[in-house]
């Protein structure tokens, strides 16, 4: 049976990552931010089947000194294993559309991408 996880993905970068004014992503954001997940490059901070991330990605981001961004992913799992995160995460990312900036400040931004 598949569970639902709320996970939560530090992107390597910086400045460079941040969606403009309007809330458009940079070029090919999205195909690059695939890439950096698939290639493990991408770190897990947070991984959860309740909507609990919220406080852990405040906790995390009060330790940030420089602009970073993290993609929130919404999956169904059968179990929470990375090597299976990354694979879905990494083609739903390709294949999703419609990008939303759930949360910015100055020194990060989370955002998402829904199907």
């Amino acid at each position: 049976m598949n569970k639902h996880f709320f996970i939560v993905f530090e992107l390597p970068g910086g400045a460079e990552l941040k969606f403009e004014e309007n809330k458009k992503s940079p070029c090919n954001f999205w195909k690059q931010t695939a890439d950096q997940i698939k290639n493990g490059k991408a770190k897990i901070i947070s991984k959860r089947n309740d909507t609990g991330i919220s406080e852990e990605l405040r906790n995390h981001v009060l330790n940030t000194n420089k602009f970073t961004t993290y993609v929130l992913a919404y999956l169904h799992l059968p179990e929470c294993n990375e090597r299976a995160i990354f694979k879905k995460v990494a083609h739903w990312l390709t294949s999703s559309k419609h990008e939303t900036v759930i949360d910015t400040a100055e020194n990060f931004q989370l955002v998402t991408i829904d199907s």
